[in-house]
């Protein structure tokens, strides 16, 4: 995610010089030729030109709108599960209790079963988070969103059975790592936990109850979360899309040249800065959207998980009592992720 309130012109330049650069050329070349041989088959009647660049903004717009509202779902699963996390732990810290048992654990033992579910549980969200960023098919092309995340070291990032050594221990993790979705086997663990502790005492039914409910939404927000991962934004919009802003470039300049050579004089030449103008805004337009798809893969527009893990992990281990809690991720470049 990126935080600054303006792109950074090192961020900007990349995807925008190598566009301007080929529409420059582009638009040259064609007033180049009809200067010198006054070819009357490179002007087009300017109307059906700009017929075309009305579908191809509505229809870049639909896409647009279209690739925010599946970054913004996923953010909402993401806030959805920093509330039901603290929730978790608040239920875990209140509701699992000794005071109905007649043979007690001591405090220390009830203490680290309690910190275990707390650690299994931020282990479940390192699973979903890596899980989610692992490399689709549709997200295997190379762009600059990428590429920028890419050449940065602290975003690096670490297997998942590295990842789950700060909270479970070794024996597990290899346990976990048989799966194919670790995260599931994870609440699984977790539930399991819960039976545990029902069948000793330490838990009521109506608060088990209560807390396999918990699970059960942590599940259906992983649910949504793979539901926008496994789903990729339709091909034949995306695609379409892509073809029709380019058909629109290519075109354009032949009308500009129409447009421009009615005035006469140098005034040609005016054909280059607006058609480089025009074509860049619709490119950019495009790239937006394309960069916006999937929320999950890797790039400056991704939903900030590692980030949003982290805080969670800090709120659940100061409920737990400890001060030795990481510090909060911080934006390099400008970029959270």
């Amino acid at each position: 995610m990126y935080v600054a309130r303006r792109v950074a012109w090192k961020h900007f330049a990349p995807f925008a010089l190598r566009s301007v650069l080929f529409f420059i050329t582009y638009s040259t070349i064609i007033c180049t030729v009809y200067t010198f041989t006054g070819w009357k088959i490179l002007t087009v009647p300017f109307v059906p030109i700009a017929t075309i660049g009305t579908a191809v903004a509505f229809y870049v717009g639909f896409k647009n709108n279209s690739s925010y509202d599946r970054l913004w779902e996923a953010r909402r699963i993401w806030g959805s599960l920093v509330n039901t996390s603290r929730s978790w732990s608040i239920m875990v810290h209140d509701f699992i209790s000794d005071r109905m048992v007649t043979d007690p654990l001591p405090a220390d033992e009830l203490r680290v079963a309690k910190k275990n579910l707390i650690y299994g549980h931020l282990a479940y969200l390192t699973a979903l988070r890596v899980q989610l960023r692992r490399q689709t098919v549709w997200q295997q092309h190379r762009n600059v969103a990428h590429d920028i995340v890419q050449r940065i070291a602290e975003f690096k990032q670490c297997s998942l059975d590295v990842e789950l050594q700060r909270f479970l221990p070794q024996a597990e993790i290899d346990t976990v790592m048989t799966f194919t979705n670790p995260a599931t086997q994870l609440l699984h663990r977790q539930s399991e936990q819960l039976r545990a502790l029902r069948d000793r005492g330490y838990l009521s039914d109506f608060y088990h109850v209560e807390m396999e409910r918990a699970l059960a939404e942590f599940y259906n927000q992983q649910g949504a979360c793979e539901r926008i991962k496994s789903f990729p934004f339709p091909r034949q919009y995306a695609f379409f899309s892509y073809v029709f802003t380019w058909v629109f470039i290519l075109v354009l300049p032949f009308g500009l040249l129409n447009e421009m050579a009615k005035i006469g004089g140098m005034h040609l030449w005016l054909t280059v800065p607006f058609y480089t103008v025009v074509a860049w805004v619709f490119n950019t337009m495009e790239i937006v959207g394309d960069t916006s798809e999937n929320p999950f893969e890797n790039s400056i527009n991704d939903v900030p998980l590692t980030a949003i893990c982290r805080n969670i992990e800090i709120d659940l281990r100061e409920m737990l009592g400890e001060t030795n809690v990481p510090k909060r991720v911080q934006a390099v470049e400008n970029i959270l992720m």
